[in-house]
C-alpha cells in the first residue's frame, strides 16, 4: 500500500514539476512584457507535456571517455532521491510511523549533491569538472548553515520528529526565515546562486554532454526538491497561522513556488567568491549568535 501511494505521488510530482516550468516561463514572459509559451492548445498548457515528449524520445548520447555507467545512473538516482525525501512530509503518508525524520532528511539532503557530483566527474568534461567543483563547494558551505539551523530547532522542539517540528511551529520560527530562504535557494542550485549550471559562462555546467531522457532527469529532480522545499517552508513558519487543511498549505506553497521565480527575474548571479563569503563569514557567525541568542528558551524547556 506504501509503495503504491508512494508511486502516485511521484506521478504526482512529476506533473507538477511539468506545469511548473510552464508557470514559471508565463511569470518570466509576464516580468519582461513578453507572452510567454501559447501556441500549443489553450494559453500553452500542452507545452510541457510536449516538451517531456520531445525529450524522453530523443537520443541518449554517451560521450567516448565517458564512465558509461556512472555517466548513466547519476542523474536517475537524484531524481530517485528527490522523489524519496517526500517521505518526510507526515502528513502525506499517515500510514508511515518514523520517528527520525529530520535525521532521515539530513541523509537524503547531504547525499543528493553526489548525484551532480557523479554527473560531473562521469564525463571526462572540464565544462562540467567546473560545475561539479562549484557545486561541491557551495554544498558543503550552504549545508553547514542549513544544518545548524535545523539542529536548533531540533533542540527547541526536543524532538527528532518533523511532525512535532510542524506541530510545534510558532512565530517565534520566523526569526529564522530568511536564513533559511537563503540557504534553500543555495542548496537547490536556484538563481543568483546556480553556479552548478551557469548557462551563460560554463556551458551549462554540470549537465553539458547529457541529452535525451538524462537530461530532463537533472531538472526534474532540481524541481522536485523545490517543489518539497516549499511545502517545507509553509509546514514549518506558518503552518501556526492556519488550520491544517490541505489547499491552504497547497496555496501558500504555490505562493512560495511564484516567490522563487520571482527571486530568479531579479536578482543576477553572485560573483563566486560572494557566495561563500556569505555562508561562511555571514550567515554562519549569525546563525551562531540566533543559538546564543535562544539559549535562555532552551534552559526554559529543560
Amino acid at each position: 500500500m506504501l509503495f503504491i501511494s508512494w508511486l502516485v505521488q511521484c506521478l504526482l510530482i512529476l506533473a507538477s514539476v511539468a506545469f511548473y516550468t510552464l508557470f514559471e516561463r508565463k511569470v518570466i514572459g509576464l516580468f519582461h512584457l513578453r507572452v510567454g509559451p501559447n501556441k500549443v492548445s489553450i494559453v500553452g498548457l500542452v507545452q510541457p507535456l510536449l516538451d517531456g515528449l520531445k525529450l524522453f524520445t530523443k537520443q541518449n548520447l554517451v560521450p567516448l571517455r565517458a564512465n558509461k555507467y556512472v555517466y548513466v545512473l547519476a542523474p536517475q538516482i537524484g531524481l530517485f532521491l528527490a522523489f524519496f525525501v517526500w517521505l518526510t512530509l507526515p502528513n502525506l503518508y499517515l500510514i508511515v510511523s518514523i520517528n527520525y525524520r529530520i535525521v532521515l532528511f539530513f541523509c537524503v539532503g547531504s547525499v543528493i549533491v553526489f548525484s551532480v557530483l557523479l554527473s560531473g566527474w562521469s564525463s571526462n568534461s572540464k565544462y562540467r569538472l567546473i560545475g561539479r567543483l562549484r557545486s561541491v563547494a557551495q554544498s558543503i558551505s550552504y549545508e553547514s548553515v542549513f544544518r545548524t539551523l535545523i539542529v536548533m530547532l531540533m533542540i527547541l522542539i526536543l524532538s527528532y520528529s518533523i511532525r512535532s517540528l510542524f506541530s510545534q511551529s510558532s512565530v517565534l520560527f520566523l526569526v529564522f526565515f530568511p536564513i533559511w530562504i537563503i540557504c534553500t535557494l543555495a542548496e537547490g542550485h536556484r538563481a543568483p546562486f546556480d553556479f552548478s549550471e551557469s548557462e551563460s559562462e560554463l556551458v551549462s555546467g554540470f549537465n553539458t554532454e547529457y541529452s535525451g531522457a538524462n537530461f530532463a532527469f537533472c531538472f526534474l529532480a532540481e524541481y522536485a526538491i523545490l517543489l518539497y522545499s516549499c511545502f517545507l517552508i509553509t509546514y514549518i513558519f506558518f503552518i501556526w497561522l492556519l488550520p491544517v487543511r490541505m489547499v491552504l498549505i497547497t496555496l501558500i506553497a504555490a505562493f512560495f513556488s511564484f516567490f522563487f521565480a520571482w527571486i530568479r527575474i531579479t536578482f543576477c548571479r553572485f560573483r563566486y567568491d560572494m557566495l561563500i563569503i556569505i555562508s561562511w563569514k555571514i550567515l554562519l557567525p549569525a546563525v551562531l549568535c540566533l543559538f546564543m541568542a535562544f539559549i535562555p528558551v532552551i534552559l526554559y524547556k529543560f
